[in-house]
């Protein structure tokens, strides 16, 4: 699309979206970064456009970060595959986020008119997006602010109990977690207690501290793992997270 612009750092293709504003004002702005390339927000652009313009929320930049092995890169430890069409998931999540911080984040705030502070900067992500976004809840200290947990594959070995263990910090962050009601559904394998999970763990969060201000929690009737129902929530996740 003519208005992402494509850059690749360490070896990682990038595609950054400058808010509407951003070659009129010398301002600074949020950056939030979006897993699995640009679809997510490519999709929303107009609904985007809109919101700014009736100033219901945050002009932002988004950096959608292509994955080089999303199996890999997006899960926190290794663990066994599920199918036996794809291999092992390795569990490289550390280094992933520890190459975002270093990396991206670092050439976006060195090279764009970007707010780093941690209240303005974002980060969100949909299914093993979502997983490694919760991940970086836990693992990456004062630097992110914002998360946006899109149907996030929490059925994944051993999470919940990380997360009910894992001390986080909870002051000037916001969190939205969506599911849909019927993802899992069919499924015979551990996929088919994502609902549950997700529940639980929006109970986790809850429990370590986590309010109505700063935990939004939906789970929308009749939508399943689908990316129709990703690109809509991702809206309305950002909304609610950039909201003025």
């Amino acid at each position: 699309m003519e208005e992402l612009i494509e850059r690749t750092v360490g070896g990682r293709k990038l595609y950054i979206y400058l808010p509407p504003s951003y070659h009129q004002t010398d301002h600074h702005y949020p950056a939030v970064y979006v897993h699995d390339g640009h679809y997510l927000f490519s999709h929303n652009l107009e609904r985007l456009k809109e919101g700014y313009f009736r100033q219901e929320m945050k002009e932002v930049i988004f950096i959608g970060m292509e994955p080089i092995n999303r199996l890999h890169e997006y899960t926190p430890w290794p663990a066994a595959s599920l199918t036996p069409a794809f291999p092992a998931f390795k569990g490289e999540g550390k280094q992933y986020l520890h190459e975002w911080k270093h990396s991206i984040k670092a050439y976006m705030d060195s090279n764009y008119r970007t707010i780093p502070d941690m209240e303005e900067t974002g980060m969100l992500g949909a299914s093993l997006g979502g997983l490694i976004t919760l991940f970086a809840l836990f693992t990456t200290g004062n630097t992110i602010g914002r998360y946006g947990f899109i149907s996030p594959s929490l059925w994944f070995p051993d999470i919940l109990g990380y997360m009910e263990t894992q001390e986080c910090q909870i002051k000037g962050k916001k969190l939205y977690l969506y599911v849909g009601s019927e993802e899992g559904k069919g499924k015979t394998n551990i996929q088919s207690k994502m609902v549950q999970a997700v529940n639980e763990a929006n109970d986790i969060l809850k429990q370590k501290g986590f309010l109505q201000d700063n935990l939004h929690f939906d789970i929308q009737l009749l939508a399943n793992h689908h990316r129709e129902f990703f690109i809509e929530q991702f809206f309305t996740a950002f909304r609610w997270l950039y909201r003025k």
